[in-house]
Protein backbone atom coordinates (compact mmCIF):
# COMPACT_ATOMS: atom_id res chain seq x y z
CA UNK A 1 0.00 0.00 0.00
CA UNK A 2 0.67 3.74 -0.33
CA UNK A 3 2.23 4.82 2.84
CA UNK A 4 -0.52 6.18 4.99
CA UNK A 5 -2.91 5.07 2.81
CA UNK A 6 -5.38 2.47 3.35
CA UNK A 7 -6.64 2.09 -0.03
CA UNK A 8 -3.93 3.17 -2.81
CA UNK A 9 -1.64 0.54 -3.62
CA UNK A 10 1.31 0.92 -5.86
CA UNK A 11 1.15 -0.70 -9.64
CA UNK A 12 3.34 -3.63 -10.02
CA UNK A 13 5.32 -3.90 -12.97
CA UNK A 14 3.29 -7.18 -13.95
CA UNK A 15 0.13 -5.08 -14.01
CA UNK A 16 1.58 -2.94 -15.68
CA UNK A 17 2.50 -5.23 -18.64
CA UNK A 18 -0.90 -6.56 -18.68
CA UNK A 19 -2.26 -2.92 -19.41
CA UNK A 20 0.15 -2.34 -22.03
CA UNK A 21 -0.35 -5.84 -23.80
CA UNK A 22 -4.20 -5.48 -23.91
CA UNK A 23 -4.77 -1.81 -25.07
CA UNK A 24 -1.14 -1.60 -26.72
CA UNK A 25 -0.58 -4.70 -28.62
CA UNK A 26 1.25 -3.59 -31.25
CA UNK A 27 3.54 -1.38 -28.99
CA UNK A 28 6.99 -2.03 -27.68
CA UNK A 29 6.53 -0.22 -23.90
CA UNK A 30 10.24 0.93 -22.57
CA UNK A 31 9.70 1.84 -19.51
CA UNK A 32 7.13 3.00 -16.57
CA UNK A 33 7.52 5.83 -14.33
CA UNK A 34 5.67 6.49 -11.34
CA UNK A 35 4.28 9.89 -11.59
CA UNK A 36 2.28 10.16 -8.28
CA UNK A 37 1.82 7.71 -5.53
CA UNK A 38 -1.27 9.17 -4.27
CA UNK A 39 -3.27 8.30 -1.40
CA UNK A 40 -6.44 7.90 -3.53
CA UNK A 41 -5.40 6.77 -6.96
CA UNK A 42 -1.85 5.28 -8.71
CA UNK A 43 -0.66 6.96 -11.55
CA UNK A 44 2.30 5.95 -14.05
CA UNK A 45 3.40 7.44 -17.38
CA UNK A 46 4.12 4.28 -20.19
CA UNK A 47 6.97 5.16 -22.35
CA UNK A 48 6.61 3.17 -25.64
CA UNK A 49 9.33 2.83 -28.56
CA UNK A 50 6.78 3.81 -31.31
CA UNK A 51 4.34 5.95 -29.78
CA UNK A 52 3.87 8.82 -27.56
CA UNK A 53 3.72 8.35 -24.06
CA UNK A 54 0.01 7.18 -22.02
CA UNK A 55 -0.84 7.71 -18.49
CA UNK A 56 -2.56 4.88 -16.58
CA UNK A 57 -4.37 5.64 -13.60
CA UNK A 58 -5.07 2.97 -11.23
CA UNK A 59 -8.38 3.39 -8.68
CA UNK A 60 -8.44 2.31 -4.84
CA UNK A 61 -8.37 -0.97 -3.68
CA UNK A 62 -10.52 -2.17 -0.24
CA UNK A 63 -13.80 -0.50 -2.00
CA UNK A 64 -15.82 -1.20 1.00
CA UNK A 65 -14.17 2.01 2.49
CA UNK A 66 -15.47 4.29 -0.09
CA UNK A 67 -17.98 7.05 0.42
CA UNK A 68 -20.69 5.89 -2.37
CA UNK A 69 -20.02 8.37 -4.98
CA UNK A 70 -16.56 7.79 -4.82
CA UNK A 71 -17.08 4.37 -6.16
CA UNK A 72 -17.32 5.33 -10.09
CA UNK A 73 -14.83 8.37 -10.15
CA UNK A 74 -13.25 7.05 -13.54
CA UNK A 75 -16.28 6.62 -15.49
CA UNK A 76 -17.59 10.15 -14.42
CA UNK A 77 -14.46 11.71 -15.27
CA UNK A 78 -14.94 10.05 -18.75
CA UNK A 79 -18.26 11.31 -19.32
CA UNK A 80 -16.75 14.90 -17.88
CA UNK A 81 -14.01 14.76 -20.18
CA UNK A 82 -16.46 13.64 -23.10
CA UNK A 83 -18.78 16.84 -22.16
CA UNK A 84 -15.31 19.03 -22.26
CA UNK A 85 -14.55 17.88 -25.23
CA UNK A 86 -17.55 18.54 -26.92
CA UNK A 87 -17.38 22.32 -25.75
CA UNK A 88 -14.11 23.14 -26.46
CA UNK A 89 -12.75 22.89 -23.41
CA UNK A 90 -9.12 21.42 -23.17
CA UNK A 91 -9.52 18.66 -20.91
CA UNK A 92 -7.65 14.86 -21.16
CA UNK A 93 -7.33 12.96 -24.13
CA UNK A 94 -9.18 9.83 -22.68
CA UNK A 95 -7.90 6.39 -24.40
CA UNK A 96 -9.59 4.13 -22.38
CA UNK A 97 -11.79 3.23 -19.26
CA UNK A 98 -12.04 -0.33 -17.87
CA UNK A 99 -14.46 -1.33 -14.12
CA UNK A 100 -14.78 -4.36 -15.09
CA UNK A 101 -12.05 -5.93 -12.70
CA UNK A 102 -11.16 -8.39 -15.17
CA UNK A 103 -7.39 -7.52 -16.08
CA UNK A 104 -6.59 -5.57 -12.84
CA UNK A 105 -8.87 -6.00 -9.57
CA UNK A 106 -9.21 -2.22 -9.60
CA UNK A 107 -10.80 0.69 -12.11
CA UNK A 108 -8.19 2.14 -14.25
CA UNK A 109 -8.39 4.33 -17.10
CA UNK A 110 -5.96 5.50 -19.65
CA UNK A 111 -5.49 8.83 -21.03
CA UNK A 112 -2.96 10.60 -23.54
CA UNK A 113 0.14 12.12 -21.59
CA UNK A 114 0.32 16.31 -22.35
CA UNK A 115 3.60 17.84 -22.17
CA UNK A 116 2.23 19.87 -19.15
CA UNK A 117 3.08 20.43 -15.70
CA UNK A 118 -0.28 21.48 -12.86
CA UNK A 119 -0.38 25.53 -12.37
CA UNK A 120 1.06 24.81 -8.64
CA UNK A 121 4.65 23.48 -10.10
CA UNK A 122 7.44 25.86 -9.66
CA UNK A 123 7.99 26.09 -12.91
CA UNK A 124 5.22 28.03 -13.56
CA UNK A 125 6.71 31.60 -12.87
CA UNK A 126 4.31 34.30 -10.86
CA UNK A 127 4.31 36.61 -13.81
CA UNK A 128 2.21 34.18 -16.40
CA UNK A 129 -0.15 33.03 -13.54
CA UNK A 130 -2.66 36.14 -13.58
CA UNK A 131 -3.29 35.30 -17.80
CA UNK A 132 -3.49 31.84 -17.03
CA UNK A 133 -5.93 32.14 -14.45
CA UNK A 134 -8.04 34.77 -16.43
CA UNK A 135 -8.10 31.93 -19.33
CA UNK A 136 -9.14 29.42 -16.43
CA UNK A 137 -12.03 31.68 -15.82
CA UNK A 138 -13.15 31.60 -19.12
CA UNK A 139 -12.89 27.74 -19.64
CA UNK A 140 -14.89 26.93 -16.28
CA UNK A 141 -17.34 29.86 -17.45
CA UNK A 142 -18.17 27.54 -20.84
CA UNK A 143 -18.51 24.87 -17.94
CA UNK A 144 -20.71 26.24 -16.32
CA UNK A 145 -22.78 26.52 -19.48
CA UNK A 146 -23.11 22.59 -20.00
CA UNK A 147 -26.55 21.47 -18.61
CA UNK A 148 -27.39 18.02 -17.46
CA UNK A 149 -31.03 16.67 -17.42
CA UNK A 150 -31.57 16.40 -13.15
CA UNK A 151 -29.15 17.46 -10.39
CA UNK A 152 -26.26 15.03 -9.13
CA UNK A 153 -23.25 13.45 -9.57
CA UNK A 154 -22.15 13.32 -13.09
CA UNK A 155 -21.86 9.27 -13.39
CA UNK A 156 -25.72 9.23 -11.07
CA UNK A 157 -27.13 11.78 -13.39
CA UNK A 158 -25.77 9.97 -16.57
CA UNK A 159 -26.97 6.60 -15.81
CA UNK A 160 -30.24 7.74 -14.91
CA UNK A 161 -30.34 8.16 -10.80
CA UNK A 162 -30.29 12.02 -10.65
CA UNK A 163 -32.53 14.01 -8.71
CA UNK A 164 -35.43 16.73 -9.87
CA UNK A 165 -34.09 18.94 -7.19
CA UNK A 166 -30.33 20.03 -6.40
CA UNK A 167 -31.69 20.43 -2.63
CA UNK A 168 -32.57 16.04 -2.54
CA UNK A 169 -29.08 15.58 -4.63
CA UNK A 170 -26.96 17.32 -1.65
CA UNK A 171 -29.01 15.74 0.86
CA UNK A 172 -28.37 12.57 -0.49
CA UNK A 173 -24.30 13.14 -0.43
CA UNK A 174 -25.16 14.19 3.44
CA UNK A 175 -26.49 11.39 4.18
CA UNK A 176 -23.67 9.29 2.75
CA UNK A 177 -21.25 10.78 4.81
CA UNK A 178 -22.94 10.94 7.84
CA UNK A 179 -23.81 7.54 8.24
CA UNK A 180 -20.29 6.83 7.56
CA UNK A 181 -19.44 9.18 10.02
CA UNK A 182 -21.65 7.65 12.44
CA UNK A 183 -21.08 4.07 11.65
CA UNK A 184 -17.39 4.45 12.30
CA UNK A 185 -17.76 7.03 15.55
CA UNK A 186 -16.05 9.68 13.96
CA UNK A 187 -18.64 12.15 15.46
CA UNK A 188 -21.76 12.57 17.65
CA UNK A 189 -24.99 12.37 16.92
CA UNK A 190 -25.67 15.59 17.98
CA UNK A 191 -23.77 17.37 16.14
CA UNK A 192 -24.93 14.85 12.53
CA UNK A 193 -28.57 16.01 13.40
CA UNK A 194 -27.61 19.37 13.90
CA UNK A 195 -25.83 19.71 10.57
CA UNK A 196 -28.89 17.77 9.21
CA UNK A 197 -31.08 20.30 10.50
CA UNK A 198 -28.93 23.32 9.22
CA UNK A 199 -29.65 21.92 5.66
CA UNK A 200 -33.08 21.36 5.89
CA UNK A 201 -33.76 24.36 7.11
CA UNK A 202 -31.99 26.56 4.23
CA UNK A 203 -33.53 24.20 1.97
CA UNK A 204 -34.93 27.40 -0.13
CA UNK A 205 -30.97 28.25 -0.50
CA UNK A 206 -30.73 25.13 -2.41
CA UNK A 207 -34.49 24.71 -3.94
CA UNK A 208 -33.70 27.75 -5.51
CA UNK A 209 -31.36 26.61 -7.86
CA UNK A 210 -33.41 25.63 -11.41
CA UNK A 211 -31.12 25.01 -13.69
CA UNK A 212 -28.13 21.97 -13.46
CA UNK A 213 -25.07 23.17 -14.37
CA UNK A 214 -22.30 21.28 -14.92
CA UNK A 215 -19.40 21.59 -11.98
CA UNK A 216 -16.29 20.81 -11.80
CA UNK A 217 -16.44 20.58 -7.75
CA UNK A 218 -12.36 20.10 -7.29
CA UNK A 219 -11.12 23.03 -8.64
CA UNK A 220 -7.39 24.20 -7.59
CA UNK A 221 -4.23 24.68 -9.46
CA UNK A 222 -3.22 20.49 -9.36
CA UNK A 223 -6.50 20.22 -11.63
CA UNK A 224 -5.52 22.62 -14.01
CA UNK A 225 -2.69 22.03 -16.30
CA UNK A 226 -0.23 24.72 -18.28
CA UNK A 227 1.96 24.68 -21.00
CA UNK A 228 4.35 26.75 -22.51
CA UNK A 229 3.82 27.31 -26.03
CA UNK A 230 5.70 29.17 -28.78
CA UNK A 231 7.33 31.21 -25.72
CA UNK A 232 3.60 32.23 -24.28
CA UNK A 233 2.52 29.78 -21.30
CA UNK A 234 -1.44 28.37 -21.47
CA UNK A 235 -3.98 26.17 -20.14
CA UNK A 236 -3.75 22.61 -21.48
CA UNK A 237 -6.30 20.51 -19.96
CA UNK A 238 -8.29 20.98 -16.83
CA UNK A 239 -8.32 17.10 -15.34
CA UNK A 240 -9.68 15.28 -12.74
CA UNK A 241 -13.37 16.38 -12.93
CA UNK A 242 -14.01 12.98 -11.28
CA UNK A 243 -16.32 14.68 -8.98
CA UNK A 244 -18.22 17.01 -10.54
CA UNK A 245 -21.82 17.34 -10.48
CA UNK A 246 -24.54 18.88 -12.48
CA UNK A 247 -25.57 21.42 -9.59
CA UNK A 248 -25.17 25.09 -8.62
CA UNK A 249 -22.51 26.79 -9.90
CA UNK A 250 -22.16 28.48 -7.02
CA UNK A 251 -20.22 25.06 -5.32
CA UNK A 252 -16.98 26.04 -7.41
CA UNK A 253 -17.23 29.85 -6.04
CA UNK A 254 -17.45 28.23 -2.76
CA UNK A 255 -13.66 26.87 -3.25
CA UNK A 256 -11.72 29.34 -2.18
CA UNK A 257 -8.55 27.91 -3.76
CA UNK A 258 -8.67 29.12 -7.41
CA UNK A 259 -11.38 32.29 -7.11
CA UNK A 260 -9.64 35.41 -7.32
CA UNK A 261 -9.90 39.05 -9.21
CA UNK A 262 -7.72 37.28 -12.27
CA UNK A 263 -10.04 34.25 -12.32
CA UNK A 264 -13.52 36.39 -12.01
CA UNK A 265 -11.84 38.83 -15.20
CA UNK A 266 -11.99 35.90 -17.23
CA UNK A 267 -15.27 34.04 -16.15
CA UNK A 268 -17.33 37.44 -16.34
CA UNK A 269 -20.30 38.50 -14.07
CA UNK A 270 -20.18 36.41 -10.78
CA UNK A 271 -23.62 35.58 -9.10
CA UNK A 272 -24.04 38.37 -6.91
CA UNK A 273 -22.63 38.05 -3.34
CA UNK A 274 -25.38 38.03 -0.97
CA UNK A 275 -25.82 37.29 2.49
CA UNK A 276 -28.03 34.68 1.70
CA UNK A 277 -25.20 33.36 -1.20
CA UNK A 278 -22.48 33.30 2.08
CA UNK A 279 -24.63 31.05 3.58
CA UNK A 280 -25.40 28.49 1.10
CA UNK A 281 -21.38 28.83 0.22
CA UNK A 282 -20.72 28.18 4.14
CA UNK A 283 -22.96 25.32 4.43
CA UNK A 284 -20.81 23.77 1.11
CA UNK A 285 -17.76 23.79 2.44
CA UNK A 286 -19.30 22.51 5.80
CA UNK A 287 -20.02 18.79 3.97
CA UNK A 288 -16.91 19.27 2.21
CA UNK A 289 -15.58 19.53 5.68
CA UNK A 290 -17.32 16.48 6.75
CA UNK A 291 -16.23 14.64 3.39
CA UNK A 292 -12.44 15.25 4.34
CA UNK A 293 -12.93 14.10 7.92
CA UNK A 294 -13.81 11.05 6.93
CA UNK A 295 -11.44 10.52 4.34
CA UNK A 296 -8.60 11.47 6.44
CA UNK A 297 -9.21 8.90 9.03
CA UNK A 298 -10.70 5.78 7.84
CA UNK A 299 -9.16 6.00 3.94
CA UNK A 300 -5.99 7.41 4.32
CA UNK A 301 -5.11 6.54 8.16
CA UNK A 302 -3.90 10.05 8.91
CA UNK A 303 -5.33 10.89 12.66
CA UNK A 304 -3.95 14.14 13.21
CA UNK A 305 -5.74 16.08 9.41
CA UNK A 306 -8.75 13.98 10.64
CA UNK A 307 -8.94 16.20 14.31
CA UNK A 308 -8.13 19.32 12.30
CA UNK A 309 -10.74 18.60 9.83
CA UNK A 310 -13.53 17.36 12.90
CA UNK A 311 -12.37 20.89 14.31
CA UNK A 312 -13.95 22.79 11.23
CA UNK A 313 -16.81 21.13 11.14
CA UNK A 314 -17.33 21.92 14.58
CA UNK A 315 -16.42 26.18 14.12
CA UNK A 316 -18.46 25.54 10.99
CA UNK A 317 -21.56 24.27 12.69
CA UNK A 318 -21.11 26.44 15.42
CA UNK A 319 -20.53 29.80 12.70
CA UNK A 320 -23.79 29.22 10.81
CA UNK A 321 -25.82 28.71 13.68
CA UNK A 322 -25.00 31.41 14.74
CA UNK A 323 -26.28 33.48 11.73
CA UNK A 324 -29.19 31.38 11.62
CA UNK A 325 -30.09 32.65 15.34
CA UNK A 326 -29.27 36.45 14.21
CA UNK A 327 -30.99 36.38 11.34
CA UNK A 328 -34.94 35.00 13.31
Amino acid sequence: MIEGSLIARPLTEEEVRLVSARYFPGNALTKFTVLAGGMFNNTVRLDFSDRTPVVLRAGPVKRELLIPFELHLMEAEAEVDRLCEAAGIPCSHLLAVDSSKTLLDRDFMLVDCLDAVPLSDPSVPPEAKPALYRETGRHMAKLHQIKGPSFGRVWDVSTGHGFQSWFDALMKELSDVSGLLLKYELMEQSLISGIRDLFTENAPLFESVQSPALVHADLWEGNVLAQRKNGAWEIAAIIDGDRAYFGDLDYDFANPWMINEHFLEGYGPAPADTPDRQKKNKLYRLLWDMTDAYVWEIEYHNHENFLHKKEEVEAGFREISLLAKESQ
